[in-house]
């Protein structure tokens, strides 16, 4: 016999192939759910898009920025060596940390001595993610300015040092920093325009103005003093003047950065002297005996050149020592 089976008033039967005890309500709220979170996680991939094409266009970027200023550095040095300005050979420098600029340009202005140099340089990053948008590239730009001119501050300075004013450097200066004259300079008193009441021409420097001894001097003398010396500097003199017991013998036929100073005032172990800029010179020889107008130092100036950032450049007078420093980034900073 067959039996037939019912289904009571008012109950649905479940539809086939749903899950045992599912219905349809619930069929339809997990349906509404899956529909939200995809719904969800459209910023939320979007977001990361943004963030991974954000990062490479950053590091992208920082690389041209570091390939700019090397070449910037590269030019500044090259043009105070040799006077070529932006060479090839210092543009190839704009291809250092895998950097590869579309565009780029190197310009001066002024002189060697007395001027900066600015290099640019533009790129197009590809974007992957933003590529979906519409947005297939992203532009980046870069430039550094660099400063030529006389240095701000040195280290390595000799202990002693002579006014600005002396007829020597003046006249070193006058001739563009050419001649090639050894120049015979007593340590009798010097130019007024430097101080009527120092010792002479010569002041002899403590930098650290402690009670050095003769060896700490000597160390100074033949090593130049560790830290850096600035312009504008007021640095108290040292007793007993130029004699050879600091060491300057030693120093025949070798090189010496020498402090100039436009001011000096009171004598002995209370003078003081305000730096005012430096020359680089070849010490000839030297006359440390006998009365103090007859000691002498004889000197031929020298051109130098400081390859590193100065502290300043600039700010100095300017007596043949030529530095650079980095002024601005992407046009914003003090090259004046």
């Amino acid at each position: 016999m067959t039996h037939k089976t019912s289904t009571p008033a008012g109950e649905s039967r479940p539809e086939t192939g749903a899950p045992a005890g599912a219905t349809t309500r619930e069929q339809r709220d997990d349906g509404a759910v899956a529909a939200l979170v995809a719904i969800a996680l459209i910023p939320l991939v979007f977001g990361v898009a943004i963030v991974v094409d954000s990062g490479r266009v950053w590091a992208e970027r920082a690389a041209l920025q570091n390939a700019v200023e090397v070449a910037a550095a590269s030019a500044a040095t090259t043009w105070i060596r040799n006077g070529a300005i932006c060479p090839i050979s210092v543009m190839s420098y704009l291809t250092v940390d895998d950097a590869t600029p579309a565009q780029s340009s190197c310009t001066s202005s002024g002189i060697a001595t007395d001027g900066s140099i600015t290099v640019n340089a533009s790129d197009a990053t590809p974007l992957f993610f933003a590529n979906l948008l519409g947005r297939s590239s992203a532009s980046i730009d870069a430039s550094t300015t660099v400063r030529t001119g006389s240095t701000g501050s040195l280290i390595g300075v000799w202990p002693v040092a002579l006014c600005e004013t002396h007829p020597s450097l003046l006249e070193w200066k006058a001739s563009g920093f050419s001649l090639t004259n050894n120049y015979t300079i007593t340590l009798q008193s010097g130019p007024s325009s430097c101080g009527g009441n120092v010792g002479g021409n010569w002041g002899v420097l403590d930098f650290n103005g402690g009670a050095n001894s003769t060896s700490e001097t000597i160390g100074w003398v033949q090593n130049g003093y560790a830290e850096a010396l600035e312009v504008g500097d007021i640095v108290v003199g040292s007793p007993g003047g130029l004699t050879s017991s600091i060491g300057i013998d030693s120093m025949r036929g070798k090189p010496i950065l020498i402090a100039l100073f436009d001011q000096a005032l009171a004598s002995g172990s209370n003078a003081n002297y305000r730096i005012s800029g430096f020359v680089s010179a070849t010490l000839i020889s030297t006359r440390l005996t006998g009365a103090a107008a007859s000691r002498a130092l004889t000197v031929q100036f020298k051109t130098e050149i400081v390859d590193r950032g100065s502290a300043s450049v600039g700010t100095g007078s300017n007596y043949g020592i030529t530095t650079w420093a980095i002024c601005a980034y992407d046009n914003t900073g003090d090259c004046s």
